[in-house]
């Protein structure tokens, strides 16, 4: 979801539509103009967010998944640009201006979020596309599988992304990531942090710097599904650490057996002002975990968790900072709610 200077809010749904609700969660109707999207196994219509010139220019940014032209059993995720009418009601000029490639086969791990940097400049998490044919290339600079990207606003790679070597994709952030559906600059900083979906258990938050890799599946803290077996040693030399993980879907400690699942999505840090004992953390929606995580941060570590709203048993899909200062969350089942006092 994004929020339209008036408050109003933009909401993707997985089908491809996009709506327009008031803050208050009302309804206001479908926005038209939306290009078609495949709405296949995770895929769908993803995120959307506000160019930086909204103001001026209208423009809105969307991910979404995309079947291949001439092989509709191959897909990937892609971004779109358009601009959104004066009453927020239709969509014009829509474009792909970045698709992630190869696409392959797979019903998985599309990512996707959205968010720009200080300067303008885009970001588009994905993911390695699931199966374990593909996920090996997450490491692959060549390769689009399991990377955060850095743009223009017209596609192309973005001034000051780092220099991977001969055949890497020069839009490539960083890399060795799973499938990343949470993405925020923190406020103190302008840094990107993530959420990144583990295996069976091994959940992450990390903090993105140029140029990193970040171990998937190389190193991690995930179990392959149904068994005990680690997807690789928790570290390696040359590859980045989390700055948070969870081995258990209570955010417990492990202690041995079979790993769980949180399954981290939206995130956003809360710098506003309905709870003032919430300024600087970190908010994590869970979608297995059926919760909503505090992680206290102080500088570039967390320091604590929180888990909040369990008892609601609702997908936390997204969570934003509302321009009235209170946290927004969407979950699963279509509810929009709202933390604030």
């Amino acid at each position: 979801m994004a929020f339209l200077p008036d408050g109003r809010l933009l909401v993707t749904e997985k089908s491809g539509r996009m709506q327009l609700f008031d803050a208050a969660g009302g309804r206001l109707g479908e926005v038209s103009g939306v290009p078609p999207v495949l709405n296949f196994g995770q895929g769908g219509l993803l995120d959307v967010v506000l160019d930086p010139a909204f103001a001026t220019n209208r423009r809105i940014f969307f991910s979404f998944a995309e079947a291949d032209a001439a092989n509709p059993s191959l897909n990937g995720t892609a971004v779109g640009r358009a601009v959104l009418d004066p009453d927020a009601r239709a969509l014009s000029q829509a474009v792909v201006i970045f698709r992630q490639l190869p696409k392959v086969a797979s019903a998985g791990h599309f990512g996707s979020r959205l968010a720009f940097d200080r300067s303008g400049q885009l970001f588009v998490t994905t993911g390695e596309r699931l199966a374990d044919s593909e996920r090996v290339f997450a490491q692959d600079l060549t390769r689009g599988h399991g990377k955060v990207f850095r743009i223009t606003t017209d596609g192309a790679a973005a001034p000051g992304n780092p220099a991977l070597g001969a055949g890497a994709q020069p839009e490539i952030w960083t890399f060795g990531h799973r499938n990343v559906q949470g993405a925020a600059l923190n406020p103190a900083t302008g840094e990107l942090w993530i959420s990144e979906h583990g295996a069976q258990g091994g959940d992450e938050i990390n903090r993105l710097r140029p140029g990193l890799n970040f171990g998937w599946p190389v190193a991690s803290r995930s179990q392959e599904y149904e068994t005990l077996t680690p997807v690789g040693p928790n570290s390696l030399a040359g590859m980045e650490d989390p700055v948070w993980f969870w081995e258990r879907i209570d955010g417990s400690a492990w202690t041995g057996g079979a790993k769980s699942s949180i399954a981290p999505s939206g995130i956003a840090f809360y710098d506003g002002t309905a709870i003032p004992e919430w300024r600087g953390s970190l908010f994590v929606g869970a979608l297995a975990g059926q919760a909503l995580w505090r992680l206290t941060v102080s500088g570039d570590t967390v320091t604590a968790q929180q888990r909040l709203l369990a008892p609601l048993g609702e997908r936390i899909r997204d969570v934003e900072a509302g321009p009235d200062g209170a946290l927004y969350l969407l979950t699963d089942s279509g509810r929009l709610l709202r933390l604030g006092r």
